[in-house]
């Protein structure tokens, strides 16, 4: 039985349904123009108090500005790899997302979120006598959650056979 008439229809409706994630991509580049706006506000504020600041409040606020940046890197990645891999090329040329892989995407994200965790624990430690006992334990438990869930995606990854 050729169930042609059916599959071909059904495969192109399937196929033409990668643009329902469109508008989704397009809020989370909307949200990464906010996030530079918020990391262009925080540095202004930042330089306008610099004179009056401890040593460590100035760590914390380039801390804070580090943490936006690595957030603006995660949703750029996932705008950027999701478009590639979902809707198609962004431009003719090669953009360089096309060549990573999935689980090389996988690492990359895993990656950034270690490295925001990682800052607010440092900002705990910066600010140990404010910060509650289980607050402390609770950020470094998650930190190395994330770190060991990055090393077996990784792991994971290079015996599946990807780079």
């Amino acid at each position: 039985m050729n169930d042609d008439w059916l599959h071909r229809p059904l495969g192109r409706a399937v196929y033409a349904a990668r643009w329902v994630m469109a508008p989704i991509y397009l809020g989370l580049f909307a949200a990464l123009v906010m996030l530079a706006a918020k990391f262009l506000q925080k540095l202004v504020a930042l330089g306008g108090r610099l004179v009056a600041l401890s040593g460590a409040d100035t760590v914390i606020g380039v801390l804070q500005l580090v943490d936006l940046a690595l957030l603006a890197n995660l949703v750029l990645i996932v705008v950027l790899a999701g478009w590639e891999g979902v809707i198609g090329p962004i431009t003719p040329e090669r953009s360089g997302f096309s060549d990573l892989g999935f689980g090389a995407v996988k690492v990359k994200l895993l990656g950034s979120i270690v490295a925001i965790a990682a800052i607010q624990v440092l900002e705990s430690f910066v600010h140990i006598d404010a910060a509650s006992l289980w607050t402390v334990v609770w950020q470094i438990a998650l930190l190395l959650g994330f770190a060991v869930a990055g090393v077996l995606l990784a792991a994971m990854d290079r015996i599946g056979g990807g780079h």
